[in-house]
C-alpha cells in the first residue's frame, strides 16, 4: 500500500485499503436455491473477520471488562460467489467514536470484490450491559488496525 488512504470516503472495494485479512472457505450449506452463496453466509464471513480483528487487539477474552456488539451493518453485494471457493475478508478501522468503532470490510475472490460492509460496533461494559468509552490501550491498537 502506498501512502495513507483517504478514510473520509474509503473505497471499500480496494484490497489496498485493508491491513487485516481473514480467510473463509465457502461451504456447501452457504448456498441458496440458485447455487449462489446466500447473503446470510456473507454476513457470517464478515462477522468472522470482525471478531478475529477485535480478538487480535485484545477483545473477546475473559479478562477484559468489556465486549463488542454490532449496532449497525450496511452490506453492499457486488458479485456472485459460488461453491467451491476460498475468499479473503479484509477489515480495518475507519473511525473511532467515544464508545463506537466503525469498521470497513470487504470479501474478495482474488482481487474481485464480492461484497462490502460498513459496520458500527459498540464497546459495552460486560457487567452493566451499557456502552462504555473505548479503553485507551484498545483505542491505540484500533488506530493501527
Amino acid at each position: 500500500m502506498t501512502g495513507t488512504p483517504d478514510l473520509s470516503k474509503p473505497d471499500l472495494t480496494s484490497p489496498d485499503l485493508y491491513r487485516f485479512w481473514w480467510e473463509e472457505r465457502v461451504r456447501f450449506n452457504d448456498l441458496d436455491a440458485v447455487g449462489h452463496v446466500n447473503n446470510n453466509a456473507l454476513g457470517v464471513y464478515f462477522e468472522q473477520a470482525r471478531v478475529a480483528l477485535i480478538n487480535t487487539v485484545g477483545g473477546f477474552t475473559p479478562e477484559v471488562p468489556w465486549t463488542v456488539v454490532l449496532a449497525r451493518s450496511l452490506i453492499e453485494y457486488k458479485a456472485e460467489l459460488l461453491y467451491p471457493n476460498t475468499v479473503r475478508v479484509g477489515a480495518r478501522t475507519l473511525r473511532l467514536g467515544t464508545s463506537s468503532i466503525t469498521l470497513g470490510c470487504a470479501i474478495f475472490l482474488g482481487d474481485r470484490c464480492i461484497a462490502t460492509q460498513e459496520a458500527v460496533a459498540v464497546i459495552v461494559d460486560k457487567a452493566a450491559h451499557r456502552p462504555t468509552p473505548i479503553p485507551e490501550p484498545l483505542r491505540a491498537k484500533l488506530m493501527e488496525a
